[in-house]
């Protein structure tokens, strides 16, 4: 089923796109009003163990606003409206969503980059160990995404 705008939650995409083609998203969230970010990568359905009951079901991508503890409480702090929810780009398999987060992360200095309060720059305080070769590369998309994220803060 192809999805538009209004159902995909609180993320911001610019193509309708049908999440059954698709393993997942690479995704970064702003913090609009600190100017931080957190890059990340989401699943549409759970996979793993066949027998599991929650397997091929639909995860809660609509509503998920990452796994950084620093990131969830700057959302109770200034609200769920101070934040840009964004996909950056689908991936069709998960070799090519997990490179490509470690690619946006490694490009973006998201380890290493502080602002000029001395406050990191990125919510993202590791970067995901790549145990195998990737199917896919990342898109161009996303490699164009980096020069788009870093013109926002400097």
């Amino acid at each position: 089923m192809m999805l538009s705008k209004g159902d995909i939650g609180h993320w911001e995409y610019s193509k309708k796109f049908d999440p059954e083609q698709w393993f997942g998203f690479l995704y970064c969230i702003e913090n609009k009003a600190t100017s931080q970010f957190y890059i990340g990568k989401k699943q549409f359905y759970h996979l793993g163990k066949k027998k599991s009951k929650t397997y091929g079901k639909e995860m809660a991508w609509r509503t998920y606003a990452g796994s950084s503890v620093n990131l969830k409480n700057d959302i109770k702090k200034y609200g769920q409206e101070s934040f840009k929810f964004e996909i950056v780009d689908l991936y069709k398999t998960k070799g090519g969503l997990y490179y490509a987060e470690a690619y946006l992360q490694m490009l973006s200095d998201s380890m290493t980059e502080i602002k000029a309060d001395g406050i990191p720059r990125f919510y993202n305080r590791q970067i995901a160990a790549i145990r195998f070769v990737p199917k896919e590369a990342p898109t161009k998309s996303t490699k164009s995404y980096i020069s788009k994220l870093k013109k926002r803060y400097t």
